[in-house]
């Protein structure tokens, strides 16, 4: 009877056993949200970003047979308010673990709170108003510099590097436009020998004669463009057009644009980050990019990589699903991004935001002109 007994009790432990391990294996799939707006074909571009980090994190999982595996759901948000409030009540309902995005600083100032209610954390690559991560939630995090870093760097570009003493700055109604005019002229206004003045232009406009007549009128020697990025292929056309020889400086993914065979030395762009060319993992992701989707990456593909990466390296870091543990993971990484370490500070922001400014070349090349701040990157280690 007693063997009898005990044979019952080996059996019922290997059965618990067994299903332990059972449990154990089970794949544990965890769903990233993409809230962008995904007409745009820059943003498409973001999009395959994404989708590259999270193939690279699957295929890294199988290797080390780790039971997580990460799909990405992406959702348009049209760039606007409303929209990604909409977005955002169903990545709720859907349960995200996370949000890449959202892609508009108007739709990340509206869905905040909403987000902080769920706990779900958002890491944005392109809502850059300072704001966002200056209110106190815990879930906003941002891996490129905000309007007060880019601003700052804009400013120090336009006195230093292309002496501008006539500033006309070019803006819409947006959260991201206003905010970012706002520091740019702010640093401008008081700048012995320069006068600077701002314009405003609708979201949709696609018609820039007007503008660039006022900027002629006021004798600029420094247009600089900050309404909404599909606007500016329109207004550099314009003011290409118009014969008019003013410096002008554009931000944020303006290095795809090109102009063919035109001259355009006066063109400039502000990246967010700089590009590692020269790194293994940088030429990696670009042959895999574009071996799946035909096409070269944007600055945002980039960009987007590094923030599904920078998500999932913390959900890992975590064991976990939860939101507060997530984020607090997050504000402990120092995560080997695409273009250099990424870290945060305690509200979300980008710890050492870093850029580098394009001049146009003929033929659709843009050449580095200068990174800032001066110096960035010559130290790091080239992964």
């Amino acid at each position: 009877m007693r063997r009898l007994d005990a044979a019952v009790a080996l059996a019922t432990a290997l059965l618990l056993n067994f299903h332990t391990l059972s449990r154990a294996e089970e794949t544990r799939t965890v769903t990233l949200g993409l809230s962008a707006w995904l007409t745009q074909p820059i943003v498409q571009s973001a999009w395959h970003g994404a989708e590259l980090a999270v193939d690279d994190a699957n295929a890294l999982a199988a290797r080390k047979k780790s039971s997580w595996r990460f799909r990405l759901l992406a959702q348009d948000d049209q760039g606007t308010a409303n929209f990604g409030v909409n977005v955002a009540r169903y990545f709720i309902k859907e349960k995200v673990a996370g949000v890449l995005g959202p892609w508009s600083s108007d739709a990340a100032m509206a869905t905040a709170e909403l987000y902080e209610a769920a706990r779900i954390p958002q890491i944005s690559f392109t809502a850059g108003t300072s704001q966002w991560t200056s209110q106190g939630n815990r879930m906003p995090f941002r891996i490129v510099g905000g309007t007060a870093d880019v601003g700052a760097t804009m400013a120090e570009v336009v006195i230093n590097s292309l002496k501008g003493k006539r500033v006309f700055v070019i803006h819409n109604d947006s959260s991201y436009s206003n905010a970012l005019t706002d520091e740019l002229t702010s640093r401008l206004v008081n700048r012995p020998g320069l006068t600077a003045t701002r314009y405003l232009v609708g979201r949709r406009s696609t018609d820039f004669n007007a503008t660039v007549k006022a900027a002629s009128q006021y004798q600029a020697d420094v247009l600089v463009f900050l309404a909404l990025f599909p606007q500016a292929a329109a207004f550099v056309e314009e003011v290409r057009r118009s014969g008019l020889d003013a410096k002008v400086l554009l931000v944020g993914g303006a290095s795809t644009l090109s102009f063919g065979q035109a001259e355009m030395p006066q063109a400039y762009v502000l990246e967010y980050e700089l590009a590692r060319e020269q790194c293994p993992r940088w030429k990696t992701f670009t042959q895999a990019y574009m071996r799946r989707y035909n096409a070269a990456p944007s600055p945002y593909s980039y960009y987007a990589y590094d923030a599904a990466s920078v998500l999932i390296a913390a959900i890992l870091q975590s064991d976990s699903t939860d939101g507060e543990k997530i984020a607090a993971s997050l504000r402990q990484l120092r995560h080997a991004g695409l273009s250099g370490p990424i870290s945060f500070t305690a509200s979300g922001a980008n710890a050492a935001p870093r850029f580098r400014l394009y001049q146009y070349q003929n033929k659709g090349q843009w050449r580095p002109a200068g990174v800032f701040p001066p110096g960035a990157g010559q130290n790091e280690k080239c992964l």
